[in-house]
C-alpha cells in the first residue's frame, strides 16, 4: 500500500532566535545569551532598537551576549544600537557601513568598575566565520566557533 499523505502543518516561525544559556548549579540563573539578527529585525529601526534594547539589558544584568547579524537583504547594525545604549557613541570596532558582522560582549568588574569587553568581527558573505568568546561567567570564556557551528547545521540539513 502508498504510504498516508503527510499531514501538512502551518509553519509560524518567530521574527527572533536565539540561544539561552543557564548555569547547571545554583538554581540554574541565567548567564548568556546568543541572539540571531532577522530581517524582521531590521525590516524597521523600532525592531532593530528593540533587539538592542533587549541585548542591552542582558548586559545590565550581568547576561554575556554575542550577537550574529548575516541578514543581507536589510541594512542596519544593531551592535551600533547597543553601543549608544551604552553610552558610546563613536567606534563601533568594526568598518563603517558594516552591516554583518559578529559581537561578543562580556560585563565584568574591573577595579571596582562594571565595564562590558566586546569583540566584534566584520563578516563577509564566503568568508570564514570567526570563533568568539562566550562568557559563562567572570573566569570562564566558552569558545563559540560560528564557522564549525554552520558547518555542522549545513551537513545536518544537506545544504552543505
Amino acid at each position: 500500500a502508498p504510504p498516508a499523505p503527510p499531514v501538512v502543518v502551518p509553519a509560524a516561525f518567530p521574527d527572533e532566535f536565539g540561544v539561552r544559556v543557564y548555569e547547571a548549579e545554583g538554581g540554574a540563573p541565567f548567564v548568556a545569551a546568543i541572539e540571531l539578527v532577522s530581517p524582521a529585525n531590521k525590516d524597521r529601526d523600532s525592531h532593530r532598537r528593540a533587539l538592542a534594547n533587549k541585548c542591552a539589558g542582558y548586559l545590565a544584568q550581568g547576561i554575556a551576549v554575542i550577537v550574529i547579524d548575516v541578514v543581507t537583504s536589510r541594512s542596519g547594525n544593531v551592535h551600533a544600537d547597543v553601543l549608544r545604549l551604552l553610552g558610546r557613541t563613536a567606534d563601533t570596532g568594526l568598518p563603517d557601513g558594516t552591516d554583518l558582522y559578529a559581537v561578543a560582549y562580556r560585563p565584568v568588574v574591573r577595579a571596582g568598575a562594571e565595564v562590558i569587553e566586546v569583540w566584534p568581527a566584520a563578516l563577509a558573505v564566503g568568508s570564514v566565520l570567526p570563533t568568539l568568546p562566550l562568557a559563562l561567567n567572570a573566569e570562564l570564556c566558552l569558545p563559540i566557533d560560528l564557522e564549525a557551528t554552520y558547518t555542522a547545521a549545513c551537513q545536518r540539513r544537506r545544504l552543505g
